[in-house]
């Protein structure tokens, strides 16, 4: 078979090659890691897994596209931990590459939360075994702390995205 690639080349004039932003770059990255609402949903229920959680209630309005809330009775986060949360690559869970062979937990990448804050707006409230009141955060779209304030809670976390 014989191309006729004269007549198939483009004639319009070729754009400048540069870097896409940074914050495009996060949101098409992120649609990658959470691909559709089950996604999302699993991405929370293994982070409530990760915590210990013996009882999980998964809530959705309107099919979730208005809401998704998952609710967990694990250890909660640590107020030392809240910043990096939601930031992408950030993990409790290895350091270097070769930490892979010993990661146990469902999640270790950083991803999911930062990929969820990507294309939501993401809340979460929780309560560390450790700490006397709970702390309701809220998140922009790049997994920095726009709210941050003290919510009654028992140990516990719920992960809201809207």
């Amino acid at each position: 078979m014989e191309m006729d690639f004269e007549s198939s080349a483009t004639t319009e004039k070729s754009s400048i090659i540069q870097a896409i932003n940074k914050d495009t770059v996060h949101q098409i990255c992120s649609g990658q890691v959470v691909l559709n609402l089950a996604t999302a949903v699993k991405e929370l229920v293994e982070n409530s897994l990760d915590a210990g959680a013996t009882s999980i209630d998964v809530r959705l309005k309107e099919f979730g596209s208005e809401l998704i809330e998952v609710t967990d009775n694990g250890c909660g986060v640590e107020e030392h931990n809240f910043q990096g949360l939601t930031l992408k690559h950030h993990t409790s869970k290895l350091r270097e590459f070769s930490d892979l062979t010993t990661v146990e937990t469902f999640g270790f990448r950083g991803e999911a939360l930062s990929s969820l804050c990507a294309l939501s707006n993401l809340t979460i409230i929780t309560c560390h075994k450790g700490a006397s009141c709970g702390t309701k955060l809220e998140f922009d779209r790049k997994g920095l702390i726009t709210s941050c304030r003290s919510h009654a809670r028992q140990v516990s976390t719920s992960w809201s995205d809207t």
